[in-house]
């Protein structure tokens, strides 16, 4: 599968991520997802933390068949935002 990069802006911070095409729509709807949960935390120091256990929170809230795929697609994109981060 061809690579493209896909470039977003997470909590203010430009990151340009590679991913698959086929993947490229859900990064980018999973980025405005993240943004959206951000904007509505006002302890902006742990703010990205917050989000990330509010956006968990509602993962493990639905069935688990829906939970298994979910994951998958998630454990992607957390791990290539984590090797961003490091960069």
């Amino acid at each position: 599968m061809a690579k493209v990069e896909v470039s977003v802006r997470i909590h203010g911070r430009d990151l340009t991520l590679a991913c698959d095409q086929k993947e490229k729509d859900n990064l980018l709807k999973a980025a405005k997802e993240l943004n959206l949960e951000l904007e509505k935390i006002p302890d902006k120091n742990n703010a990205l933390i917050l989000a990330g256990l509010n956006l968990a929170n509602r993962l493990v809230s639905t069935d688990s068949e829906s939970i298994n795929t979910s994951k998958t697609d998630y454990s992607k994109l957390i791990k290539k935002i984590e090797r961003a981060l490091e960069n």
